[in-house]
C-alpha cells in the first residue's frame, strides 16, 4: 500500500478564428457597422475574459495523517492454514492518493505502498534479509528481492498489490474511510442487519464495519464465500 495513486482539452485556437456576423448582414456580404456596435462586442469579449481569468481555483484537498497499529488475519480454509500478521502503519495522503508506511511492531520499517488513480507501487525495506524476523513481515513476499531499478514493484490497483503480498485483496483506499470512522461515500453501505449492532456498525462491499470503539479502535471483518477467504482486520489509531 495509497502511500503516493485524468485530459486536457484546448480550444483557444478555434474561439480567436470566430468572427460574430456583422450588424444588418443577412446574406453573408460586407456591410458597413455601426461604431457602437463594435464598441458593445468589444466590450462583451473582454467581460468574459476577465470573468475567465479570475475564476477561483479549486482547493486543494488537506492531506490525511494516520497513524497506528493494524492487525489482519486471514481465516482457514480447506487447503490454506490460518495466516495473520502484526504492523504499525504510517499514512499520509487522501483514498485516491496517498502513501502507506509499514514497520514491524518494533519499529522497523519493512514497506512502503503507495496508490494513485494510475496505478499502486511497492518498496520493500532492507533487501532480501532486513532485520525483521519472518514471523512479522507482512507476508512472504516482503522478504524477495526489489526490482533492479528503483526498487519498486508496479501494479495495475492497488487491489492487485495487497492480493500479490497477502493472498487476498484487501480495500486500503476503502479502508482509510473506514478508519476516519465514515463508509466510503462513493460505495453502497447499509447499516449492519443486527440490530444490536446497528449503531456504529455497518456493511460496506461485504465487509462488517464496526466502529463504536472509534477513533481509537476500528474492527472490519469479511465472512468466507465461494472463492474469498475470511478476513479480519483490527486497527488501533494512536492519531
Amino acid at each position: 500500500m495509497a502511500w503516493a495513486m485524468a485530459a486536457t482539452v484546448a480550444m483557444a485556437g478555434c474561439a480567436s478564428a470566430w468572427r460574430a456576423p456583422q450588424a444588418g448582414a443577412t446574406d453573408g456580404s460586407p456591410t458597413s457597422t455601426a461604431p457602437a456596435s463594435t464598441s458593445t462586442s468589444t466590450s462583451t469579449s473582454t467581460s468574459t475574459s476577465t470573468a475567465t481569468d479570475t475564476a477561483p481555483a479549486l482547493p486543494a484537498l488537506a492531506a490525511i495523517d494516520l497513524q497506528g497499529q493494524i492487525s489482519i488475519k486471514l481465516l482457514a480454509t480447506d487447503d490454506l492454514p490460518a495466516k495473520g500478521v502484526s504492523l504499525g502503519f504510517f499514512f499520509n495522503g487522501q483514498p485516491d492518493a496517498g502513501r502507506l508506511d509499514l514497520m514491524t511492531p518494533l519499529g522497523s520499517q519493512i514497506a512502503q505502498v503507495g496508490w494513485s488513480p494510475t496505478g499502486a507501487w511497492l518498496r520493500r525495506s532492507g533487501g532480501s534479509g532486513g532485520d525483521a524476523p519472518p514471523e512479522s513481515r507482512f507476508g512472504t513476499d516482503l522478504s524477495a528481492t526489489p526490482s533492479p531499478d528503483d526498487g519498486l514493484e508496479r501494479f495495475d490497483h492497488i487491489g492487485a498489490l495487497s492480493e500479490r503480498v497477502l493472498g487476498e485483496a484487501i480495500p486500503l483506499q476503502t479502508l482509510i474511510h473506514w478508519m476516519q470512522g465514515r463508509a466510503d461515500p462513493q460505495r453502497p453501505s447499509t447499516a449492519a442487519p443486527d440490530a444490536e449492532l446497528a449503531t456504529g456498525t455497518f456493511t460496506q462491499d461485504g465487509w462488517l464495519i464496526d466502529t463504536r470503539e472509534w477513533p481509537r479502535r476500528l474492527q472490519a471483518q469479511r465472512a468466507a464465500s465461494p472463492g474469498l477467504r475470511g478476513i479480519q482486520l483490527k486497527v488501533h489509531l494512536d492519531r
